[in-house]
């Protein structure tokens, strides 16, 4: 049975009970670090950003999920007025975001 998750909803919930870093360079930042739980990246990110992501992202053993829908959806999802091509979930507080990492 496929697990079922509302992406938009899980995510309001991380970013408001946990901690999330938004944006490509913060992500790779984030990246570097090794803190993030869970990257997020849109499925219309250039090759060069989802190269690099998943570079450091493998490097690191940290899960990538592809958010089925443009960076402008993935920025509507996080109630953010602007595109977002990553973001990195660092805590995902009360949020069950991390299940996606099942589907990852």
């Amino acid at each position: 049975m496929a697990l079922v998750i509302d992406i938009g909803r899980e995510l309001q919930v991380a970013i408001n009970t946990g901690s999330v870093v938004i944006g490509f360079e913060e992500t790779r930042r984030a990246l570097l670090a090794g803190t993030p739980k869970l990257v997020i990246i849109a499925a219309n990110a250039p090759k060069w950003a989802k190269d690099d992501i998943e570079y450091y992202a493998k490097l690191a053993g940290i899960p990538i999920f592809v958010f089925p829908g443009s960076s402008i959806e993935l920025g509507a999802a996080a109630k953010r007025p602007h595109k977002i091509m990553a973001l990195a979930v660092i805590d995902p507080g009360q949020s069950e975001i991390l299940k996606l990492t099942e589907h990852a």
